[in-house]
């Protein structure tokens, strides 16, 4: 049962995306958050003490998609290509999501403008482990004696560029609509042969 904080928890966050991405950070204040999101200031700072606080909060939305991913296995029996294009198809969901792209466009221009905030973000990237839950499985390739490759992170980092170049970073900075289906399948194809024909053992 989602308790009733929960709920005007989550109306703050949304509120504090809308209000930053409308004013920008340093002149948004939590009086204005706290009228958009329809509590009263007492109740906001019940949660967030400053603005700081709800910014964090915020990039930890953006990145909990790392959280939620499923568990990943290599499986020596089936095709490298048909497992990298399963898994990536249920990493790339969130990338077409209004909410994400608000929020990443927020946490971008925050970033550029203050050090102080862009620290935040860095941060929250250097603690996960694991991007994409990919490495773990190009790893549990190689020990299969299917995948050769030097440098795992960069790989994976150069396979999943290669296709928010495509489908994510247009869209995020020149506002165009979500990629469609066949646009993002065209996308992880390419990538995915790209990737098979570097580092399958053959």
């Amino acid at each position: 049962m989602i308790k009733r904080s929960d709920i005007k928890q989550e109306d703050i966050i949304k509120s504090a995306i809308e209000v930053f991405s409308k004013k920008g950070f340093e002149q948004a204040s939590m009086e204005g958050i706290s009228k958009h999101a329809g509590v009263s200031k007492r109740t906001l700072y019940k949660y967030y003490p400053n603005k700081e606080a709800l910014f964090e909060v915020i990039v930890d939305k953006l990145m909990c998609r790392f959280d939620d991913q499923c568990e990943v296995e290599f499986e020596p029996s089936v095709s490298i290509a048909r497992q990298l294009t399963e898994l990536t198809h249920k990493q790339m969901c969130y990338l077409g999501n209004e909410d994400y792209q608000m929020t990443a466009r927020l946490v971008m221009a925050e970033c550029i403008r203050c050090h102080e905030t862009s620290k935040v973000l860095v941060s929250k990237f250097e603690s996960l482990g694991d991007s994409y839950g990919l490495q773990k499985w190009a790893k549990q390739g190689i020990q299969a004696g299917r995948l050769d490759i030097s440098d795992v992170s960069v790989a994976i980092e150069q396979y999943m560029g290669s296709i928010k170049a495509v489908v994510f970073w247009p869209q995020l900075i020149a506002h165009l609509p979500p990629p469609s289906t066949d646009e993002v399948e065209h996308a992880i194809n390419k990538a995915v042969e790209s990737f098979v024909a570097t580092y399958k053992v053959r």
